[in-house]
């Protein structure tokens, strides 16, 4: 399995990300994405990337953080670009439910990191809450866009939306919770199609079921895995094999 979209480089693993990625190997978790997205954090998992050899990177400025975007910064994540341990750009994108950066901001530099994806043949891994008609009027002027929604939590038309543009899309552990309101999101789940489905956990963010309301890690992204192939009826090895395909073509590695 691959988990795409990991936050070693948090504070909530500082003392203890070696045992975390221990964890994650022995449950058959042979790769994962650390995911930069401030100016500290894109230099820590860089870091990370360079010293675990399962360990890969994806470094660019999240919206909540748009306001401390520079050149500079763009600058030095395009340097690492030709990096064989940095696979992406991201996360990036609009979240319009905090609103931690203001609205043109936020767009602004979404776009600046649009750019350098398509500049740079990169992928992109896209942030989007409460946002979907801004972040998809954008990514229609970069389609067709190399790269994944990550943390997906809309519904199937605007999975198609996503799709037709010729992204990949992701799921967290919401699809595993037992609440009602969760279950449009698995119906969409079930009908992503499978070579653009991957998953990811966004751990320490989200844990799944039977986990849930403990710090997630990547060592649970079996849990949603089986649930997708619960909801599609399809063995666990199918979804298994598929999406560590999908993973592996789009983010080469």
């Amino acid at each position: 399995m691959i988990d795409t979209h990991v936050h070693i480089e948090f504070p909530d693993f500082a003392d203890d990300w070696e045992e975390v990625l221990k964890r994650a190997a022995e449950t058959g978790i042979k790769k994962m994405i650390t995911i930069g997205g401030e100016i500290p954090r894109n230099r820590l998992a860089y870091e990370l990337a360079q010293e675990n050899p399962n360990l890969y990177a994806a470094l660019g400025i999240h919206p909540h953080w748009a306001n401390s975007n520079s050149s500079e910064e763009e600058d030095w994540i395009r340097s690492k670009l030709d990096d064989k341990k940095v696979v992406a750009i991201g996360e990036a994108g609009l979240d319009y439910f905090y609103n931690y950066s203001p609205f043109n901001v936020q767009r602004e530099v979404f776009i600046r990191y649009l750019k350098i994806a398509r500049e740079t043949d990169t992928p992109v891994i896209v942030h989007t809450r409460d946002s979907f008609t801004a972040t998809y009027e954008i990514l229609k002027d970069f389609a067709p866009v190399k790269g994944v929604v990550h943390c997906f939590s809309y519904s199937l038309p605007e999975a198609e939306a996503f799709l037709s543009l010729g992204l990949h899309i992701s799921f967290c552990g919401q699809i595993t919770f037992k609440s009602k309101k969760c279950d449009d999101l698995r119906e969409t789940a079930k009908l992503v199609p499978l070579d653009k489905l991957l998953l990811e956990t966004d751990c320490p963010f989200l844990a799944p079921e039977p986990k849930r309301g403990k710090r997630n890690e990547p060592a649970f992204v079996k849990f949603i895995a089986e649930k997708h192939a619960e909801l599609r009826g399809i063995s666990l090895e199918k979804i298994v094999s598929e999406t560590t395909k999908n993973a592996e073509k789009l983010f080469d590695i």
